[in-house]
């Protein structure tokens, strides 16, 4: 079975968005933070995306 860390990168993007806005009052700066991890995790996915794709066979 072939794992998908692509999708649970996403899911953790999203996640710790809506996360650094559900604590915005009790944490200060939890959204600049939220939004720092949800780059972080958006990057990890768009990396192995990237290096999850097929090449494709060159023909000449």
């Amino acid at each position: 079975m072939k794992n998908n860390y692509t999708a649970a990168f996403l899911l953790l993007f999203a996640a710790s968005i809506l996360g650094g806005f559900a604590l915005n009052g009790a944490v200060e700066y939890s959204t600049a933070i939220g939004f720092g991890l949800g780059i972080v995790f958006l990057l990890l996915a768009a990396f192995l995306a990237g290096k999850n794709k097929t090449p494709h066979s060159q023909s000449e």
